[in-house]
């Protein structure tokens, strides 16, 4: 979530006590969370029920907020928040495993000579975006805050209950994983690729977050108002 002058102009009604400017929060928001949440949740039901739990929370934590200019913390809190729930039930062998060092020996990059087509920035990124579902949870979860939302290492630390060392740790792992992917593509393929690094991973979340639009967002958002009536 980024923070724009339409976003602060909604919050500052919402702090003036309009409560109806709950619903155009919704109406700017609710794609951009829906994009975090898929790249998550595969299963469409779920993820709307964790939506609907999403802005349930932030109703009901709106005294919390007390400067519009907080309010993408604000929201980055509640939704990654609700977001490390999902994971520590439905992810739960996974963090474990990380704590046993399952992700410790970073991925094996393939070794590519060149190729007989080019590929530019867009089209590299275009196909790293092909493999960011492949990442673990832990790993998209930790690249969505850290490389997409822009947030600190500190906070992002704080947001998916962890240290800052496990960040970095997966942080690099995830652009390795997706540079093994892309460069073994390449290979196969016959082709050449840009550098696959942290921008051009920022890139490819930026092409699949256009994609990303709610379905039955109207219907939706009755459930949501029905849990905070």
């Amino acid at each position: 979530m980024k923070h724009t002058y339409e976003l602060s102009v909604i919050i500052r009604e919402l702090l003036s006590g309009n409560k109806k400017a709950f619903q155009d929060l919704y109406e700017l928001t609710a794609n951009d969370f829906y994009f975090h949440v898929k790249m998550i949740v595969n299963n469409d039901m779920e993820a709307a029920r964790l939506i609907v739990k999403i802005y349930k929370s932030m109703a009901m934590r709106l005294d919390r907020l007390q400067k519009p200019e907080d309010a993408v913390s604000w929201m980055n809190g509640i939704m990654y928040g609700h977001l490390m729930d999902w994971m520590n039930v439905n992810c739960g062998t996974m963090l474990m495993d990380e704590e046993m060092g399952r992700f410790d020996k970073m991925p094996t990059i393939p070794v590519v000579e060149g190729g007989t087509t080019m590929f530019t920035e867009a089209e590299t990124a275009t196909l790293a975006a092909n493999y960011i579902s492949q990442l673990p949870e832990v790993h998209i979860i930790t690249a969505l805050a850290y490389f997409y939302d822009n947030i600190d290492l500190q906070e992002t630390a704080q947001l998916l209950q962890c240290d800052e060392t496990r960040i970095t740790t997966r942080a690099k792992y995830a652009v390795r994983l997706i540079e093994s992917y892309c460069k073994d593509y390449a290979k196969q393929n016959n082709v050449e690729i840009q550098t696959v690094d942290t921008h051009l991973v920022l890139l490819a979340f930026v092409l699949l977050a256009k994609e990303a639009v709610l379905p039955g967002k109207r219907e939706l958002y009755f459930d949501i108002a029905q849990a905070i009536s």
